[in-house]
């Protein structure tokens, strides 16, 4: 059993922190989440709403059922049991763990109405903000906050290392936010050092987590997508396939969850993103770097979306181009090779064909080299032999741009 306390807010010498304790094994200890003072009065003690879905998947890591010492929002309480956990053990293959509660609220907590989305500077978190920036949007569901959070996304254990590159990352896209005359928001937080699990199978729970002890704040959170609803899939690796599931689930009587952009695939939301200005300056979708290091995974991706379309351009100043065109060839070689495989590399292929982009013959001569080694790895995998092969293509995310 998992007991969880009624959380606090106290101050540090950093900033503003609401913890709860929580027990587990006769062990206890302490989550926590930290902002700068100025926003202090925005976190939320009067429910455990954050702490019981940020430590959701750590109950089911345990299989240990939950009890929830301090008020709990009804709507949470009601959609977590009922739907979001028995989906959990389904996917991850958990055992059934149950949440009880003596202290459900029925009603809204008083809040200032604010809405609000993650700003990493990212592709999906860009495009979340230009669809909101129409004259079609009601007043009410017009972005005025911007979020940036370490709970996962600059490294998955946390850590010092993981802390300094989520402060860092912060001033970057703090710059955007003070240019567009928006409030920005940093909450940090020991969930990652709690949990040491692995982020992209828990991201999206990490992340609401820290909008959920806001509620004093926002009535509306957006959610950047990064699958489109069409490609909806209950995947192991990456709660991003059925984020809009999750949106549902974990809104309260507060605030309402929306997975933004939903329709839209990648190249679309790049193609979006490269008619806005201040993209040029800020756009950073670096994987392990602060700045963007032109190589990574992710940056090839966007480039060479960015090179196909003509854009590529106007990003000289936020690219290491010069590392770029030195692993274009590959990666291009890698997408032909893979495109069957990946959506995302396929959307990239289908746009070079709609472009009529001119491929290089040495990637069309390396993607074959590349098919013959997947096959070969897929063939003798699926035997159950153990084969260690190197692979370009396998790689490890640290970034999400919701967050």
């Amino acid at each position: 059993m998992i007991n969880i306390y009624k959380p606090k807010i106290v101050k540090t010498n950093s900033g503003t922190r609401v913890t709860a304790v929580f027990e587990h094994n006769l062990n206890e200890n302490i989550l926590w989440y930290e902002i700068d003072d100025k926003y202090g009065e925005y976190l939320t003690d009067e429910t455990a709403d954050g702490f019981v879905v940020g430590l959701l998947f750590y109950a089911l890591k345990h299989g240990s059922d939950m009890r929830i010492l301090a008020p709990l929002s009804q709507n949470l309480y009601y959609s977590i049991n009922n739907y979001l956990i028995p989906l959990l053990v389904k996917i991850h293959g958990y055992k059934q763990i149950k949440i009880t509660c003596n202290l459900l609220r029925h009603d809204p907590i008083k809040n200032k109405g604010a809405v609000g989305t993650g700003l990493s500077c990212g592709v999906d978190s860009f495009a979340t903000i230009i669809d909101h920036l129409n004259d079609d949007c009601p007043e009410g569901y017009k972005i005025n906050y911007f979020t940036f959070f370490n709970v996962g996304s600059h490294g998955d254990n946390g850590g010092e290392r993981a802390r300094d590159l989520f402060k860092e990352r912060a001033e970057i896209t703090r710059k955007y936010a003070e240019e567009v005359n928006k409030e920005f928001i940093t909450v940090d937080s020991n969930i990652s050092e709690i949990l040491m699990m692995n982020f992209e199978q828990t991201n999206t729970l990490r992340s609401l987590s820290a909008v959920l002890i806001l509620q004093r704040l926002f009535n509306v959170y957006y959610y950047s997508s990064s699958v489109p609803i069409t490609r909806f899939k209950l995947n192991k690796k990456n709660t991003n396939g059925y984020d809009i599931f999750n949106m549902s689930m974990l809104s309260t009587e507060t605030i309402r969850f929306y997975s933004s952009c939903p329709m839209m695939t990648r190249v679309e939301k790049t193609k979006l993103v490269a008619k806005y200005e201040p993209s040029y300056k800020y756009l950073n979708v670096c994987f392990y770097e602060e700045n963007n290091c032109g190589k990574c995974p992710k940056c090839l991706r966007t480039l060479l979306t960015l090179e196909v379309i003509g854009e590529i351009r106007r990003y000289s100043n936020v690219f290491n181009l010069e590392a770029y065109y030195s692993n274009r060839n590959n990666f291009i070689a890698t997408i032909i090779a893979k495109k069957q495989s990946e959506d995302n590399l396929k959307e990239i292929h289908n746009e070079m064909l709609r472009q009529n982009f001119k491929i290089p013959l040495s990637s069309k001569i390396m993607s074959i080299g590349f098919k013959l080694k997947l096959n070969f790895k897929n063939k003798f995998m699926g035997k159950g032999r153990v084969i260690k092969l190197k692979s370009m293509f396998r790689t490890k995310s640290i970034r999400n741009e919701a967050s």
